[in-house]
């Protein structure tokens, strides 16, 4: 399996209001041979407002989630409003540079690639 570990993210969030808070999307983490997706949950986002960064060998998603406009006086409010954060350490059998998102209906994938060198492959057996 690949090297992909959390980290924490330790960064000075931009200015929001106090009562913004801040969510750790839930993520699945799938080994495809070739790549590595990571596919995080954050309901809520526009694509402009999803950052997706490579630095110092840490992958870093960070998402801002618009408070929402709702009509008169809510009888009961469940929906938090905030950001979305997280981390990962990636290994040095990636290829950063080829680092690729996209974002549907609520759900960020990353595509991490392996370098080639280290991508496993099918060794042809001949007959002698």
């Amino acid at each position: 399996m690949a090297t992909i570990t959390k980290t924490e993210d330790r960064a000075a969030a931009p200015a929001r209001p106090e009562t913004a808070l801040t969510y750790q999307p839930n993520v699945d983490i799938c080994d495809g041979g070739a790549e590595v997706l990571i596919i995080a949950d954050i309901p809520g986002a526009r694509t402009d407002g999803i950052d997706v960064s490579f630095e110092d060998g840490v992958l870093s998603l960070h998402a801002q989630v618009p408070a929402r406009d709702l009509p008169g006086r809510c009888v009961r409010q469940e929906y938090g409003v905030g950001d979305y954060r997280r981390s990962f350490r990636l290994g040095d059998d990636f290829d950063a540079s080829q680092i690729t998102a996209d974002y549907r209906l609520g759900v960020l994938t990353i595509h991490v690639p392996r370098r080639a060198a280290v991508r496993p492959r099918k060794v042809e057996v001949r007959a002698g």
